[in-house]
């Protein structure tokens, strides 16, 4: 079952000087992100995004970003599957997949 979930986001001091539209790209090419907005008060940006297992990956994907100074999970929500349900071995092994996926994007940085 999928998870949709919104984020705020809020960037560090030198990544607020330089404008946020590079941060905003950036967030908008992760195929997670279904939109990224900018916002005022305490936070930067709100991001709303679908993750197919859970959002929490996309949460740590996104603070490995050196701009990120702190994130806050605002709400999750599962999305009804119009698809069967995955079975467990299925689901461990798209599982395994994304922490691998995590684990060579970490390294890169």
């Amino acid at each position: 079952m999928a998870t949709k979930a919104y984020f705020l986001i809020r960037t560090a001091a030198e990544a607020a000087q330089n404008g946020h539209a590079g941060w905003i790209r950036e967030l908008e090419a992760m195929p997670e992100v279904q939109c990224v907005e900018h916002v005022s008060g305490q936070y930067d940006l709100m991001a709303t995004v679908e993750a197919p297992i859970t959002a929490v990956l996309v949460a740590h994907k996104i603070l490995a970003n050196g701009w990120v100074k702190h994130l806050h999970i605002l709400r999750m929500e599962e999305i009804p599957s119009r698809e069967p349900r995955l079975s467990v071995a299925r689901q461990r092994e798209l599982i395994r997949a994304r922490r691998g996926e995590m684990q060579r994007f970490l390294r890169t940085r």
